[in-house]
């Protein structure tokens, strides 16, 4: 009886077999840099296809990617479109590109062999991206999903648009002709080796070319450098930003002018007009008042670095509050019924050299004229005694003694030349507080 002879098992079929040599030459024909069929070329599949096919075979987003053995550096650079300043807030706002590149030596290709492809874009979600925030300012650290390009040798490429808030401390003291510093610090949280990006023709990280004017700030000086922590690294951008103030000269300067002007003219009216000088103060005050409360209303509550504007019309306003009780002691000395002579040293400081300094001198003939009238009259009581009922001899001046209106006169004289001495006080005050406020 024969034995049967047993089955050789096959351990894998010949459909199977096939399956395997035709996705082997799928993958061989997607592998940058393999040697590819010339009909392959010319089939169905795109060379653009097969490439990204072939780049992307296994790869993993999540991964950072190394270039030259070593993880990939990320260059980091900024082209500023606008920006504004808040300065209720304390804010800068800035409206940028971030341009960012990195490398990858593993997704390079020869362009012969893709139909000279050199370059080929890509989601950015599809890819690994540096998560670029802002650390100093509200960002929420996360940047539209826009294309990445990619080069033949493995560099890659992204222009995101960002809307950045960052936090400044703002130094208004010179305003409105004040400048600005602020910072903007950019990088990746546990990413350390973020670098200035110096592709640009110019060398620098930070490009503002194609900045759209503000109509109140503009850029006079940027820099930037590169900041390396313990845990991470960031790029530190400055901006100088300084004010356009132009438009503030008729805002605040020519009102400044004219309430000196007036505060001072006040002065020189005569001194029996005591109630026109305190109705001018007075509007004065309301008019630095109101420009008070539009400067609280326009700048933040800063406890260090009060403006000089604010400075000045605060001051002015203490000024003309001290102008207004000058002017009713002025008014009291002119009108008010004197029985008493004015001290003959004040007499006759006012009638000779500070009277002529202070251009007193027509007062001082007015009042010579009044004091001979007043010697006239006396002499005739004496001659005419019909035509005036004498009762009592003490009612006759004597020549030495002035009469009624010739006291009230020096009196009114003394007024005067307070309001001229005043005047002279208060010019050099606004002067001094003019100069040191800038104004």
């Amino acid at each position: 009886m024969m034995k049967a002879t047993p089955k050789i098992k096959t351990l894998i079929s010949g459909p199977v077999v096939l399956q395997i040599l035709m996705g082997m030459l799928i993958v061989l024909a997607s592998v940058p840099g393999a040697v590819s069929d010339p009909d392959t070329k010319n089939g169905n599949v795109k060379a653009s296809d097969r490439l990204q096919a072939g780049l992307f075979l296994n790869y993993d987003s999540n991964l950072q990617p190394h270039f030259q053995g070593a993880l990939t550096n990320v260059a980091l650079g900024i082209v500023i479109n606008y920006i504004d300043i808040d300065e209720m807030n304390g804010k800068l706002i800035i409206h940028c590109w971030l341009n960012i590149r990195w490398s990858d030596e593993q997704r390079t290709w020869q362009p012969s062999e893709y139909d000279n492809i050199t370059e080929i874009t890509v989601r950015a979600s599809e890819v690994w991206t540096p998560q670029i925030t802002l650390f100093n300012g509200d960002d929420s650290g996360l940047l539209a999903d826009t294309q990445v390009t990619l080069s033949h040798d493995g560099h890659f490429r992204r222009m995101a648009p960002a809307l950045y808030t960052a936090y400044c401390d703002l130094n208004m003291v010179d305003w409105p002709h004040d400048k600005q510093t602020c910072k903007l610090k950019i990088g990746s949280w546990g990413l350390k080796i973020i670098l200035p990006d110096n592709s640009t023709a110019k060398g620098t990280s930070l490009d503002r070319d194609d900045l759209v004017q503000s109509p109140e700030w503009e850029i006079v000086d940027s820099r930037a450098k590169f900041v390396s922590l313990d845990y991470y690294g960031y790029m530190e951008y400055t901006l100088t930003a300084k004010r356009r103030s132009s438009m503030y000269t008729a805002v605040i300067y020519t009102p400044a002018s004219c309430i000196v002007i007036l505060a001072l003219s006040a002065f020189w009216l005569p001194p029996h007009m005591g109630g026109e000088k305190i109705m001018i103060n007075g509007l004065l005050i309301i008019v630095i008042a109101a420009f008070l409360m539009y400067f609280a209303q326009l700048m933040p509550i800063l406890s260090s670095n009060t403006p000089l504007v604010v400075i000045f019309y605060s001051t002015s306003l203490l000024f003309l509050t001290v102008s207004t009780v000058i002017e009713v002691s002025v008014l009291y000395l002119a009108t008010a019924k004197h029985k008493r002579r004015l001290p003959e040293v004040l007499r006759k400081l006012l009638h000779g050299k500070l009277g002529t300094w202070l251009l007193l001198s027509q007062f001082s003939t007015t009042g010579e004229q009044q004091r001979d009238q007043t010697k006239e009259l006396g002499e005739h009581l004496y001659e005419d005694p019909q035509d005036h009922d004498v009762t009592s001899p003490l009612e006759i001046n004597p020549t030495e003694v002035p009469g009624y209106k010739a006291n009230q006169f020096d009196w009114a004289l003394l007024a005067t030349a307070v309001d001229r001495i005043f005047f002279l006080a208060f010019s050099l005050s606004f002067l001094i507080l003019a100069i040191r406020c800038v104004i």
